[in-house]
């Protein structure tokens, strides 16, 4: 960087920086369009400001309590020091609506409730929000606890509070939900079952109301400023603005009791808003106030309706908690003799009469006179009905929704029941496993968990996924459903299960299946989960672009996409670690492609080296052969020589005999013919040597024959006058 180290200039600030080059500065004059950060960045940056602590799952209800009251404590001791009540900074009803932001209203990408301020009149939600201490005169926390105190607000929660319903005759059911609480502060603190784990929700007593503040413009304003009162405004507000009924959502009976209220708003903000209430199963709103286990029945499936009565319904609220509802199936909206379709009813109680009459107690949670109720066979004011009966199951006629009905008629009107298991002795135990798992096109079974039974006992299995509740708007376009099944195992055929699971029509959240009595052993659990595609949904992806299109510190979008981590984190460990195998397996594989890749590069320059010597072996052999054969026709050639040389020999010896028979002169004159000059003045010498001819001529014959190649190599190179030298 310009001739010097950053850490340098660090270490020395007085020290002047150098001048930045000329190609530095024409760079620098370039404005380069920045990179926008994709919106997963954006996302997890508005998240790392809300909350900085990963994400921790409690395995019990122990941990989360706890957790609850040390919080709840340490804002109440801070709340007394400065002379505040408490208002939850993340979840303020009132500022929420004066700022017409709907967050605590509405899910993410859905107004159900249009926010304005000041509200319209005529719109259906709330209008103003103010404190326990303003709304109710003498205002109570669970003094009296009962489900004939329960009554439905203005939302579609009819399942949860009818849950609520039934659990409120559980001995100590509600109050174990609201762990600590200080009512002069203003603060509560509740605990809800959600993904297999306790989890705590802190709220201040801020309430939401039908009708707004006496200084916003409004119908009943107007109609009151024509009474001729001095004090019209308290009128007002004592009118449209105190007591339970002035509460826009769930209420109590009892004009001053607020623990419904409050566990109502309690439960809304566990979800992120009250909208995400709306529509649901009873049997999740039990399991998420009791911790218990759901299983969908359907009232034609039941084999031995005597048996489902003495071993299940007749222990309705101790070991077993139940709801009902009917006209799910059928789409319809209608009323079934008084019974209101599509509507979840809680199951409060199941007797047989001392003349073997058996009935069931319901309670419609909209707590209304005479509506919703059933009008048959004991039903109020029929003629079943007797004083000594009354009597007997201490039932009186009343507004309080709750009616009997026999348990003939039960199974016959009502379709769809949810059976919640409660487990409150203190023999069972409980241990769970979070995972991910890949759903293929095709769905099939996939060995995913092993259990091992030290003992003979009765066994609750439960597979469940996510409640998208939680993370409404971004829970994307695929609903899965889910199955099971269980393998002793060595015996992993498809058809050598013990017990399987079947597959729920409606409350799609989890499966279960109860065995009485599981002997000891080691089981294999076979998991199918099948994906079903809904198009007209937005997809994760498309909402959040929607969402960081608007250019806005969306503050929903954070708080549904923390839920949505926070969800998804529990299979965290499993998901890493399937990653790390997968990883491994991936360069296990990439390895093993390169070592086979290496091994076929070493195999073919191999058998290019051996056909390279081969191709050499082959060449040496074809070079020894062209030089035996020609060492072969050289020998052939100088034995042929040899041979000529020898019949040359023999030729000029007997020539020579012949000669010596005939005169001197002839052979002088042969000689002077033949040879040439040289030979001819050589004849004196020899004529003078003639006397040493014989000594040379044996001389000669004394020499080795390895001057025969030298005398043919002379032959060869001077022609047959040669010949006669020899000679």
């Amino acid at each position: 960087m310009h001739g010097y180290s950053s850490s340098e200039e660090s270490e020395d600030p007085k020290r002047p920086k150098a001048a930045p080059s000329s190609s530095s500065t024409s760079n620098d004059q370039k404005k380069k369009k920045k990179k926008k950060p994709p919106p997963q960045a954006t996302i997890n940056r508005i998240w790392k400001k809300l909350q900085a602590s990963q994400p921790t799952i409690p395995l019990a209800v122990l941990p989360a309590v706890e957790e609850c009251r040390r919080k709840v404590r340490k804002i109440i001791k801070e709340c007394r020091r400065v002379n505040t009540r408490y208002r939850d900074p993340g979840w303020d009803l009132d500022w929420d609506l004066k700022m017409e932001k709907g967050n605590c209203l509405n899910y993410l990408g859905h107004e159900t409730y249009e926010v304005g301020y000041p509200p319209s009149s005529s719109a259906n939600l709330p209008k103003a929000v103010k404190r326990v201490h303003e709304i109710f005169e003498n205002p109570t926390f669970m003094k009296s606890v009962s489900s004939s105190e329960i009554v439905q607000g203005s939302i579609g929660n009819c399942w949860a509070v009818a849950a609520l319903s039934a659990l409120a005759d559980v001995k100590d059911g509600i109050q174990q939900l609201c762990v600590e609480y200080d009512t002069r502060v203003g603060i509560y603190g509740f605990v809800f079952y959600r993904d297999g784990e306790w989890v705590y929700s802190i709220i201040d007593d801020k309430l939401y109301l039908k009708s707004p503040n006496w200084d916003c413009p409004s119908l009943q304003r107007q109609l009151l400023t024509q009474i001729d009162r001095e004090d019209i405004e308290l009128h007002y507000r004592k009118t449209y603005q105190t007591g339970s009924k002035a509460l826009f959502f769930g209420k109590n009976k009892d004009q001053n009791e607020t623990w419904l209220p409050l566990l109502e708003k309690a439960y809304a903000k566990a979800h992120g808003d009250y909208a995400s209430l709306i529509g649901g199963w009873i049997g999740e709103g039990l399991e998420d106030m009791t911790g218990g286990v759901t299983t969908e029945l359907l009232a034609s499936d039941i084999l031995d309706t005597d048996a489902f009565w003495d071993d299940e319904l007749s222990k309705v609220n101790k070991e077993f908690m139940f709801g009902c509802s009917t006209g799910l199936l059928d789409g319809g909206y209608g009323s079934r003799d008084g019974i209101t379709e599509r509507h979840a009813y809680g199951v409060m109680d199941a007797r047989t009469l001392k003349s073997g009459q058996r009935l069931v107690k319901l309670r419609n949670p909209w707590g209304k006179a005479r509506k919703g109720v059933w009008e048959g066979a004991w039903g109020d004011g029929s003629k079943e009905w007797t004083t000594d009966v009354q009597q007997e199951l201490g039932h009186q006629f009343g507004n309080d929704s709750v009616f009997w009905i026999s348990y003939e008629d039960l199974l016959s009107k009502y379709q769809h029941f949810d059976r919640t298991r409660l487990f409150r002795e203190n023999d069972w135990g409980c241990c769970q496993r979070w995972i991910g798992v890949d759903v293929p096109w095709k769905a099939s079974y996939h060995e995913k968990f092993h259990i091992k039974l030290t003992k003979d006992s009765p066994l609750v299995l439960v597979l469940s996924q996510l409640d998208r509740r939680y993370f409404k708007g971004l829970e994307g376009q695929y609903n899965f459903r889910l199955q099971f099944r269980v393998h002793e195992q060595g015996h992993l055929g498809a058809e050598d299960y013990i017990v399987r699971s079947h597959g729920n029509y409606l409350m799609t959240r989890s499966v279960s299946i109860e065995i009485p009595d599981m002997p000891a052993g080691n089981y294999t659990v076979y998991i199918l989960v099948t994906a079903e595609r809904n198009t007209d949904k937005p997809s994760v992806d498309e909402v959040v672009k929607r969402e960081c299109k608007k250019r806005v510190e969306n503050e929903k979008l954070a708080q549904v996409g923390y839920a949505y981590d926070l969800a998804h984190s529990k299979a965290h460990h499993h998901i890493e670690k399937v990653r790390e195998m997968r990883k491994t397996a991936n360069q296990n594989k990439a390895s093993g492609c390169r070592m086979s890749e290496r091994r076929k590069q070493w195999e073919r320059r191999r058998a290019e080296r051996t056909i390279k010597r081969k191709q050499l072996d082959k060449n040496e052999a074809k070079k020894a052969r062209l030089l035996a054969e020609r060492d072969a026709a050289h020998r052939k050639t100088v034995e042929e020589h040899n041979e000529a040389e020898a019949q040359t020999s023999e030729d000029a010896s007997s020539s020579s005999d012949d000669q010596e028979e005939q005169p001197a002169k002839a052979v002088v004159t042969k000689t002077e013919e033949t040879v040439p000059a040289a030979a001819a003045q050589a004849t004196p010498t020899e004529e003078k040597s003639t006397d040493n001819a014989e000594p040379a001529a044996s001389k000669e014959e004394d020499q080795p024959s390895t001057d025969k190649p030298a005398t043919f190599e002379a032959k060869k190179g001077e022609g047959s006058s040669a010949l006669p030298l020899g000679a």
